[in-house]
């Protein structure tokens, strides 16, 4: 046997073996970093401290940006006693209906299919804690306009029955222009509630009382309106001995850089 060709080939052979080595060894590193981002990054709550609800799931759900304005209200569109004010865009009636907040929904709704512009296009606010209010949201596609004056049907309550009710409307309802406009799949609610957590929104000892899918606006003119898809999540937390409930909206598509507060 040829001494030199055998170790030739003994180095080559020690070397292929020491690549191959040292490609293990750093696709072990790689995956233990992947593995340690994802753990990093999905929080389980139950051993933070936080209480969350059943999460709404939406598999593989795509949205985008859309546009509205403000309807204007004319005669010829409503009946009976109404006034209308805010240039137009809000209706205002004076009723005496038995309908108290503990009535079934289905009240409610069949007087607003009844009396109201449009009353099919609004839904019941699923979240509505507010004693002296029953609170409808206009709908876009299936998901609600969250949060907005401009596009809600209100109805007051005051010893048992409905006594006063307001409209309002967004019009022209229609994706946004822009080329980087187009549909996107959104981050999950979960991918919403870790943000908030590691952005410091969620706390020890809070509360997520509820988490909700539709469309928050970033410009809320009468005369136009521009509404991100966005997740609500209704926030309850104890502070000093007193409670506190706070409203958070995080862009669907851009969650890692949007959380816009109401109080």
């Amino acid at each position: 046997m040829d001494w030199k060709h055998a170790k030739s080939l003994f180095i080559i052979v020690f070397v292929l073996i020491n690549i191959g080595l040292v490609v293990v060894y750093f696709n072990k590193i790689n995956n233990s970093i992947v593995q340690e981002s994802n753990a990093q990054s999905d929080v389980n709550f139950s051993k933070e401290g936080i209480e969350i609800p059943q999460l709404p799931e939406y598999k593989d759900k795509e949205m985008q940006a859309i546009t509205g304005s403000s309807k204007s209200f004319s005669s010829d569109e409503l009946e009976g006693v109404y006034t209308l004010t805010e240039k137009d865009t809000k209706i205002n009636k004076d009723i005496n209906v038995d309908l108290d907040k503990d009535s079934k929904q289905s009240s409610f709704k069949n007087f607003i299919n009844k009396e109201s512009f449009k009353g099919k296009e609004y839904k019941d606010k699923s979240n509505n804690t507010d004693k002296n209010k029953v609170i409808y949201e206009q709908n876009y596609e299936g998901l609600p306009i969250l949060n907005n004056s401009k596009g809600q049907i209100v109805f007051n309550i005051e010893d048992g029955k409905a006594n006063k009710y307001t409209q309002t409307y967004l019009d022209k309802l229609k994706p946004g222009n822009g080329d980087n406009n187009h549909k996107q799949k959104i981050a999950d609610a979960k991918t919403a509630l870790d943000i908030l957590y590691y952005n410091t929104y969620l706390k020890k000892g809070d509360k997520v009382e509820s988490v909700r899918l539709g469309y928050y606006s970033v410009v809320k003119e009468i005369g136009g309106q521009v509404l991100v898809p966005s997740w609500e999540v209704k926030i309850k937390s104890e502070e000093n001995g007193k409670s506190k409930t706070k409203v958070l909206y995080i862009d669907t598509i851009k969650p890692e850089s949007t959380v816009l507060e109401e109080s």
